[in-house]
């Protein structure tokens, strides 16, 4: 059976559309940047074969340019919103503004030598060749911590790498040995091998894009689960999932680690006098200051309406006295800032991790007890644990 790359053409541009139309009915309204960004990849891809495909219509006429010069437009567009995906799900990606030049200067030089048919095929697939294997690394290196530990990002990383050897060795052809590959279309063995490499990749790339698309939803629902929304810190599903490491490190090494549970003074009265919004922007304010204030490793959360927790790993009592101490300069110096219409303070409780086989539990109930003393003293202290004589 003889492959007709019109045809091959034909079932991508069909393949294209499918997935570009059915893909916001599967993943829904209300994306991510990320996952928008590659949807979008899509349409433009589809776009830029639409296009590729009209032109041949009108070989070496001016309806030929213009929309071989789109369509070359568009595939650097798609690649553009790839990287600009991986950029949302993996964080900061290599060569981005290499690649911003690319992209502007493809389908420029594109239509500039487009008199020239060995120099604008050269041209355009070796530069776009350039595009893909930036796209292609971007999905490996640098690594993310947090997101893509899924295998999601090899097979995307397979289907640029071979798309973009294919797109070169056009490149190659069109510029060099234009007898192997006269015109667009041509049904030679290298451009064939493009083309069923453009279906292959667009149905694994696709694939690759919802398993991204899956674990990123799949983090936003733990994240809603162990978050507490109003102030951003862990909420107590959070905090018990965020304190076993350090604590299994305490236990397993012997190094100081503080339990501190604060509790914001007089905050049933801020509610009664000035309303619950104020409430709400008191309890924002002590988030934030704790975001501000904690060490890389150090674990705040909010556990209960007025009342904060914050683990302190590598933290004896005088660090952790310092500790509160920070914060209670900090509150001072940023309390007028905040416009809240009423003057915050806190009462802290503090204890120390002892035995091997302390729970989590144990500790709090520890800090807590600290933390009533510190109450019933006067408010506005830091009181560190000591057992009741007697």
């Amino acid at each position: 059976m003889q492959i007709d790359p019109t045809s091959l053409i034909i079932v991508n541009v069909a393949n294209l559309l499918v997935m570009a139309t059915a893909l916001p009915f599967i993943m829904g309204q209300g994306l991510s940047p990320a996952a928008s960004h590659a949807r979008h990849s899509l349409f433009l891809n589809a776009a830029a074969w639409i296009c590729l495909l009209a032109s041949s219509l009108w070989y070496g006429q001016a309806p030929d340019l213009i929309l071989s010069t789109l369509a070359m437009a568009f595939i650097c567009a798609s690649e553009w919103m790839v990287y600009r995906a991986l950029e949302g799900w993996l964080g900061p990606r290599p060569l981005r503004s290499l690649l911003r030049v690319l992209v502007w200067i493809m389908p420029v030089g594109y239509a500039l030598s487009f008199s020239s048919y060995p120099v604008r095929v050269g041209w355009a697939n070796l530069v776009l060749a350039a595009q893909l294997l930036i796209v292609a690394r971007a999905c490996l290196y640098p690594s993310s911590r947090d997101f893509g530990r899924r295998a999601w990002r090899y097979p995307l990383f397979g289907c640029l790498a071979v798309m973009a050897g294919f797109t070169a060795a056009r490149g190659i052809l069109g510029a060099w040995f234009t007898e192997l590959y006269p015109f667009f279309r041509a049904p030679t063995p290298v451009n064939i091998a493009a083309l069923i490499g453009a279906n292959t990749s667009l149905v694994l790339g696709t694939i690759a894009i919802l398993a991204a698309w899956r674990e990123e939803a799949e983090r936003q629902l733990h994240k809603l689960a162990s978050t507490d929304t109003l102030t951003g810190l862990f909420n107590r599903h959070g905090w018990t999932m965020q304190t076993r490491h350090p604590l299994r490190q305490a236990q397993r090494h012997g190094h100081p680690l503080s339990l501190l549970m604060l509790d914001v003074d007089h905050f049933k009265r801020i509610n009664d006098t000035h309303g619950h919004e104020t409430g709400d922007a008191a309890l924002q304010f002590i988030g934030q200051l704790l975001q501000r204030c904690q060490r890389a490793g150090d674990v705040s959360a909010r556990v209960g309406g007025e009342e904060f927790c914050v683990l302190l790993p590598y933290t004896d009592a005088t660090a952790a006295q310092a500790f509160d101490a920070r914060l209670r300069a900090e509150l001072m110096a940023s309390a007028s800032a905040a416009g809240l219409p009423c003057a915050l303070d806190f009462s802290c409780g503090h204890a120390l991790y002892r035995t091997a086989g302390e729970t989590l539990e144990s500790l709090m109930a520890r800090a807590d007890a600290a933390l009533y003393r510190a109450k019933n003293s006067g408010r506005g202290r830091l009181v560190l644990y000591e057992p009741l004589a007697g």
